[in-house]
């Protein structure tokens, strides 16, 4: 099914596309594809649009890395307490904490937490049981994340290699609508950790540039959301137009294009890129909106 394989790339796109992006050493230039600001209908979605749509969705593990950059400290007080993990019943919210808690895994795995990754493993793995993902968070992979706890860079591959076929177990089952809601999850938690660590750092300013950004990215996990007809994604779906409605009051400033030739490769590269400018104001709507779509989310 052609949905089926969308949602399989958009989480493998936030991943493991994003990871390696995060490994490379060209940094983190901020630049976001398929940014129109308009969300059509479904039936209307272009087919390319859609498959091409993961590409600019961050992980939590961009976001996080991103913090780190900023300067910012690991701080445990932001994230879902794991023992919330029991309390979750319906199939929703266990969804969309497998999205939360996939997000606070990937936090403390950047910070170099070693006992909060094992600890966000095991909550994890017990929501993904729970939604009959059986396979994903097997023994040996529990052995491979306890051998690598001193391996930042093979924690994360790890991570992401692990969300990825818990996506697989999920659409062999013909569960995509569950597939989103942890994609859906796993934003709003980065969103939300993203926006209230950048409270601690004095130079915040890159950080909320970079939260601008994801204005782009939103769009497309709101494209992404609309393409399941499912009635229980319809109050995810409103939630994350709430975010972008605030989004929408920016401005965007377009970089003028800058076109460089390299002679020895024969290569031209064209440059440019949107700039999505939030004011302090629709930086604390966001902040409050995105908090209070949180408390939703994990709420026993």
């Amino acid at each position: 099914m052609v949905i089926n394989s969308i949602i399989k790339n958009s989480l493998k796109a936030s991943f493991i596309l994003s990871f390696l992006l995060l490994a490379s050493c060209s940094g983190d230039n901020g630049n976001e594809n398929g940014t129109n600001d308009s969300i059509p209908e479904i039936d209307s979605i272009p087919m390319h649009r859609a498959e091409n749509a993961f590409y600019s969705i961050p992980s939590p593990i961009q976001i996080g890395q991103m913090l780190k950059r900023a300067g910012a400290g690991y701080d445990k007080k932001v994230l879902n307490p794991t023992e919330n993990s029991s309390k979750y019943s319906s199939v929703n919210s266990k969804a969309l904490n497998l999205g939360v808690y996939g997000a606070d895994l990937s936090y403390s795995a950047i910070f170099n937490q070693p006992q909060e990754v094992m600890s966000y493993l095991t909550s994890s793995k017990k929501l993904a049981e729970e939604l009959g993902i059986t396979t994903s968070f097997s023994a040996s992979v529990m052995e491979q994340m306890e051998k690598n706890t001193g391996n930042r860079d093979s924690l994360l591959f790890i991570i992401s290699e692990l969300f990825l076929s818990s996506n697989e177990a999920l659409k062999e089952n013909d569960q995509s609508h569950i597939s989103v809601l942890v994609l859906a999850g796993g934003f709003i938690e980065g969103l939300y950790v993203g926006t209230h660590v950048a409270k601690t750092v004095k130079d915040n300013k890159g950080i909320y540039a970079r939260i601008g950004e994801l204005r782009g990215s939103l769009n497309n996990l709101i494209m992404l959301v609309s393409t399941v007809n499912e009635s229980d994604v319809s109050g995810v779906l409103t939630d994350l137009r709430s975010i972008k409605a605030v989004y929408d009051e920016s401005a965007v400033v377009e970089e003028k294009a800058t076109t460089e030739v390299d002679t020895t490769k024969k290569v031209m590269t064209i440059g440019g890129k949107s700039n999505y400018n939030l004011s302090n104001e629709q930086i604390e709507k966001i902040t409050s909106i995105v908090a209070d779509i949180r408390a939703k989310i994990i709420k026993p």
